[in-house]
């Protein structure tokens, strides 16, 4: 699958699962009134929510292949997209986590903790390491269940190309994100290139 059509139809499949799960932690709050409260439990939360994103774009990926033999090579981009958006998530929510701070203010809505979200994102992709392994796990009820949903939902007319036009913007983050990455690491490399040949003129000079 061309790279940019992954990551387009990636940013869709994102934003339809959170648009789903915004009512299934909607619903448990209803059930729970609103009782059981609390930073361990908001991450536990999350780590459902991530765990069960990873597995179903890891069944997106590999179309359900029931065989136990996974192209690796082609799971790769995924990876990539996966690690950018998750890292994204977490400079957001050290982001509005720091102006709440500044602002003096506490807000429920956000609870971060730099340390969970961390152990978090590194459960995900030990999570999609164990399925590249074991396949057949992925195949799962409610990972299904979720898979069929969010096609359903992009399937929708007006609803559908909402979420379209929120992956275009997700495809221009990505690019705008990997193009930062390699400018920044070509003037790391090349810092560290004129770093050195400043020290050899140095030592030159030094010797005469």
């Amino acid at each position: 699958m061309d790279i940019l059509k992954l990551t387009f139809q990636l940013g869709v499949f994102f934003a339809i699962y959170s648009f789903i799960w915004f009512f299934i932690e909607f619903g448990f709050k209803i059930m729970t009134s609103g009782l059981v409260t609390g930073i361990l439990h908001n991450y536990l939360i999350k780590a459902i929510k991530y765990l069960f994103l990873v597995n179903v774009i890891f069944l997106f990926a590999t179309g359900e292949n029931e065989t136990t033999v996974i192209d690796k090579k082609s799971l790769i981009p995924v990876f990539f997209i996966l690690l950018l958006y998750f890292l994204g998530k977490f400079q957001k929510n050290q982001n509005t986590n720091a102006l709440f701070s500044r602002m003096g203010v506490q807000s429920p809505k956000v609870q971060f903790n730099a340390r969970y979200e961390v152990i978090l994102i590194s459960l995900s992709f030990l999570a999609f390491g164990f399925l590249v392994f074991e396949p057949n796990v992925a195949n799962n009820a409610i990972a299904r269940w979720f898979k069929e949903s969010i096609i359903d939902i992009e399937s929708t007319a007006i609803i559908g190309f909402i979420f379209k036009v929120i992956g275009f913007f997700f495809l221009l983050n990505i690019l705008t994100k990997t193009i930062n990455s390699f400018q920044y690491i070509i003037s790391k490399l090349t810092s560290v290139k004129s770093g050195h040949s400043q020290d050899q003129f140095d030592d030159f000079e030094e010797v005469e």
